[in-house]
């Protein structure tokens, strides 16, 4: 069975991550997206809520604008009590409203590329609805970062739990611990536990 450098390097450092890793088999990072706005505008449907719910609202709302992915010109004419309207709580219709503004007048897709990676952060989290999880997964997904894992989801703390890696009800704090041993390749790990819970 062939598994990835990456792959390999956290079979070595883990025997836990080990035994979920043979039993997936081998898991690739998407390569990185192009389409930033649609990317994030999924991210936000899917905060607090499960995959399969996340993916029917992202359906239901693509198949009103008649589309495959989330544009610009969707939301830009829209007040957030219409995107309200349209499924999403207040608060992901303000984000969305936040983000589009973002996107059309910011030039949020060059500032990737322009600022430091601090300085990224700091920015897309002072747009409206968008934390630390949001931005983790962002950087997981759409930019193809391999580095990256968040306590803050629900998800990976249950994997771990199960995979005895850590105590269930622990602090945020010995997940991140734990995670600590996959690094530099914490994204990879992150995959494999998601996959262990299907």
């Amino acid at each position: 069975m062939k598994f990835s450098k990456q792959e390999q390097v956290l079979m070595k450092k883990d025997n836990s991550l080990k035994k979920l890793i043979i039993s997936n088999k081998h898991i690739s990072l998407e390569k990185p997206t192009e389409n930033y706005y649609d990317s994030l505008i999924n991210l936000v449907i899917s905060q607090f809520i499960s995959r399969s719910a996340a993916i029917s609202i992202s359906n239901k709302l693509l198949i009103s604008f008649d589309a495959t992915v989330f544009k610009q010109d969707f939301f830009e004419n829209l007040t957030y009590q219409q995107i309200h309207k349209l499924g999403l709580t207040k608060n992901k219709a303000k984000c969305i409203k936040d983000i589009t503004y973002n996107f059309i007048n910011e030039d949020f897709s060059q500032k990737i590329t322009s600022l430091t990676a601090d300085e990224f952060d700091r920015y897309f989290l002072s747009i409206y609805g968008l934390g630390p999880w949001t931005l983790n997964m962002f950087k997981l997904f759409s930019l193809g970062d391999e580095d990256i894992f968040s306590s803050k989801d629900a998800a990976l703390r249950r994997a771990m739990e199960i995979s005895g890696m850590v105590t269930l009800g622990s602090d945020h704090k010995q997940y991140d611990l734990y995670a600590n041993k996959w690094k530099p390749f914490r994204s990879i790990a992150s995959l494999h536990l998601w996959r262990s819970l299907d």
